[in-house]
């Protein structure tokens, strides 16, 4: 089924909506679990990016395209919808998949495919709007629906736009909802030549770095840096901490006030340059490393 909203209003009330309490069914029919997944997105090439719209980026979208046995479709993967829905047919027939959503199953990759298929079939049907799913019905995972070399970069976007069709001219209700849901937009921006390395403005300035790389390992090196005065991006910034989502740790610095990602750009090389080096370690930690290691590990926390 599928649903047409007009897109100023959904823009206009998606942070009121996105936090709505959904009202269980004890009536709804029992459908066994969808199995855990813990990395749901391993193996895809844009692994580092997807986990990044899921958990730290506003307002993103990259383009992939599904593979010769589902017909060789493009799509857009996104970071959200309106209303927090999974998938969306914009007017131009384009398809829209969500990255952060209202409903998910244990195994997020399912539910990225499944709104995936939802989208396909609608779009055989010659419909547009929101699209209704159930993601606790059995579906093909991202993975096994999407060409592997399709991704394209993701795009870090300013507002919501990406709702539109591009080819229709924005009325001014739209386009004055478009610079509401901006201002509420927390700034996020890549540091320069940092892979998985995003720059934020909240209260203060944050770096948050997507790392693929094991968690017990990457901690050992974390350490060994934080002995040694390293575990920095810049001169007065520092670690305050790490959490773990999709499967994946993502340490966190706090900077100086006012520094930019522009700012931070070499300083955070050189950082990942002595990162790797620390990786390479072979020795066990010492006494004093894995003191301080209890102390990074004893600062994370799980997303999901």
């Amino acid at each position: 089924m599928v649903t047409c909203w007009p897109v100023a209003a959904t823009i206009a009330l998606m942070g009121k909506a996105s936090r709505r309490k959904k009202v269980a069914n004890p009536a709804a029919d029992y459908r066994a679990p969808i199995p855990f997944v813990a990395r749901p997105f391993e193996g895809l090439v844009r692994e580092v990016e997807l986990v990044a719209m899921r958990e730290l980026i506003p307002a993103a979208m990259m383009s992939a395209r599904t593979d010769a046995a589902h017909d060789s479709v493009e799509f857009d993967i996104v970071t959200l919808l309106p209303d927090g829905r999974s998938a969306m047919l914009r007017a131009d027939g384009r398809i829209l998949i969500a990255a952060q959503t209202r409903a998910n199953s244990a195994d997020l990759s399912h539910d990225m495919g499944a709104a995936l298929l939802a989208a396909l079939s609608a779009k055989e049907e010659g419909k547009t709007g929101l699209i209704d799913l159930d993601v606790r019905e059995p579906a093909e995972r991202l993975q096994e629906l999407v060409d592997p070399t399709s991704f394209s970069e993701m795009e870090i976007l300013e507002n919501f736009a990406f709702w539109l069709d591009p080819s229709e001219e924005i009325d001014d209700h739209t386009r004055r909802a478009l610079e509401e849901n901006r201002e509420e937009i927390i700034e996020t921006v890549p540091v320069p030549g940092v892979e998985g390395m995003y720059w934020c403005a909240m209260n203060r300035n944050f770096v948050r770095y997507v790392s693929t790389v094991e968690e017990n390992r990457l901690f050992d090196a974390l350490a060994r840096l934080q002995g040694a005065g390293k575990a920095r991006l810049s001169e007065g910034s520092r670690f305050v901490g790490a959490f773990r989502a999709c499967g994946l740790v993502i340490p966190v610095f706090e900077l100086v006030e006012g520094e930019t990602a522009e700012d931070i750009a070499a300083s955070a090389q050189n950082f990942m340059k002595a990162l790797d080096e620390s990786l390479a370690v072979q020795e066990a930690l010492s006494a004093e490393e894995r003191r301080i290691k209890q102390g990074l590990v004893s600062r994370q926390v799980t997303i999901r």
